[in-house]
């Protein structure tokens, strides 16, 4: 079969964009402030997809190496946030408050994992809002969280990065609006 080098397909193709995303936590841990998963999910500005490593395990028999899958790693996922003003509903309030649910710097006591883990939905969006592709992270909690660096010379937005860790993800199956919009 011959190489199709061109296509009108290729013109109309949709790519997935960096810029049209949201993620999504369930029932954040160290809050009972109200709609705490929509204030992250609106000032999240940075994230990463979910990405697997696995370990190599070599076996060797004679003059010859070869080599299995191992255990999985699934790597961090680093986010900034942008901190708007809002007292017990700002972003650091929210992830002070869950970095209190894992260590509490007052009495040193450590939280148990159930009690400082959640679930999160990575959502990509196609232009009009939809969602196209979900990764779903089970037991993620907070494990750096930075507060970010002021200046008297920037006048930008004040951020708060966190470093996510989780056990696993599962990528949902992807969905193609795209074919909704063409038969409008």
């Amino acid at each position: 079969m011959a190489l199709a080098l061109s296509s009108t397909t290729s013109s109309t193709n949709e790519p997935m964009r960096k810029n049209r995303w949201v993620m999504q936590f369930t029932n954040i841990p160290g809050t009972t402030i109200a709609d705490q998963e929509e204030t992250l999910a609106f000032a999240a500005h940075t994230a990463a997809r979910p990405q697997i490593t696995y370990n190599v395990i070599e076996h060797q028999r004679l003059n010859e190496r070869f080599y299995i899958a191992g255990k999985p790693t699934w790597n961090e996922l680093p986010m900034t946030f942008f901190d708007f003003i809002g007292g017990a509903t700002s972003v650091s309030s929210i992830l002070s408050g869950w970095s209190e649910a894992i260590y509490d710097p007052v009495t040193g006591a450590m939280g148990f994992k159930k009690t400082y883990t959640t679930s999160g939905t990575l959502a990509m969006l196609d232009p009009a809002g939809g969602i196209v592709q979900t990764w779903n992270m089970f037991y993620i909690w907070p494990y750096t969280v930075g507060w970010g660096e002021l200046s008297s010379e920037d006048d930008g937005v004040a951020e708060v990065s966190a470093t996510f860790r989780y056990d696993y993800a599962v990528k949902g199956d992807d969905t193609d609006t795209a074919t909704d919009a063409a038969s409008d």
